[in-house]
Parts: structure tokens; C-alpha cells; sequence
């Protein structure tokens, strides 16, 4: 599904829930979500700036299959380039949002 659960902000509480499952719709929306072994694991980490852009786009955990992280990292990098995000809320104090994304296969 796209519960927020896929998504954490490392460290830091961010109280704008409809941001973090926007993100989640986003990159979902970016990702063909293959059916796979269900302890299949990526793990994506991004920054998230004032303006929505999206920088430091990094693989931070492997699933260990080359195409499943690629493809990970490309939903990330294709929602950041359509500027899908939107600008980070007006009463984050913080310039930048430090963004993990995890990613899993569909089960059945």
C-alpha cells in the first residue's frame, strides 16, 4: 500500500502527515512496484529543500538486486525533477527535509 510507513524522517518529529503520504503517492505514482519476495528491502534517503527540489539522492540500504534499487532510485529522482513534492510547509522551520524512503515488492 502507500501507508506512511514507508517514509521516516531520520531524527526529527515533522508534524505534516499529508506532506509525508503525498510523498509516498508521489513516488509510488513514479514506481512499478514489482511482485517479489516479500524480504526484498531497499532503502533510498534524499534531501527535500525549501523549494520542493529534491538533492543527495543516495541508495543507503541495497535489496541486493541492481534493478529493484535502480528503479527505486529513479521513482525518487523522476517525482523530484517533476517538482511532485511541492514546497516544503510554511511552518517547517528547517530549509531542508531529510527524507528515507523504503521500498518493498507487492506480495501476491
Amino acid at each position: 500500500g502507500t501507508d506512511v510507513a514507508t517514509v521516516s524522517t531520520p531524527g526529527l518529529a515533522f508534524p505534516y502527515p499529508e506532506y509525508l503520504r503525498n510523498i509516498v503517492q508521489e513516488v509510488y505514482r513514479r514506481w512499478q512496484r514489482p511482485l517479489g519476495n516479500a524480504s526484498l528491502r531497499a532503502e533510498v534517503s534524499f534531501l527535500i529543500l525549501r523549494d520542493g527540489s529534491v538533492r543527495e539522492i543516495r541508495l543507503t540500504r541495497s535489496s541486493g538486486v541492481f534493478s529493484f534499487d535502480l528503479s527505486a532510485q529513479g521513482a525518487i529522482e523522476a517525482a523530484g525533477s517533476a517538482g511532485a513534492f511541492g514546497p516544503l510547509p510554511e511552518g517547517w522551520p528547517a530549509d531542508v527535509l531529510p527524507v528515507s524512503f523504503f521500498f518493498t515488492p507487492r506480495t501476491q
